[in-house]
């Protein structure tokens, strides 16, 4: 991939993550949810985090074969990008 498309893409993922926030934000359930736990008296932060994988089609010549991770595979590579340290023992 060249620099040029990586840029792209990254652009792109961007763009994706400020509207799924946009989408989060203005929701009014989520609003009034909010508004709720505020009303119990308790302040609330919400962190959202978009994890987004990125592969190419089957049908592009530069497939590179990966294979999908499992559920916990997954979630230990998730939470190694946000850099948390987990262990289920």
């Amino acid at each position: 991939m060249s620099p040029e498309e990586k840029e792209k893409i990254k652009r792109l993922v961007r763009e994706l993550s400020h509207r799924v926030n946009a989408a989060l934000s203005d929701s009014g359930d989520v609003k009034g949810a909010l508004r709720d736990i505020e009303g119990e008296g308790y302040q609330i932060d919400l962190l959202f985090a978009l994890f987004t994988r990125i592969l190419r089609r089957k049908d592009d010549p530069l497939q590179i074969e990966e294979q999908p991770l499992s559920g916990a595979a997954f979630d230990d590579h998730f939470l190694k990008t946000l850099k948390l340290n987990w262990s289920s023992e």
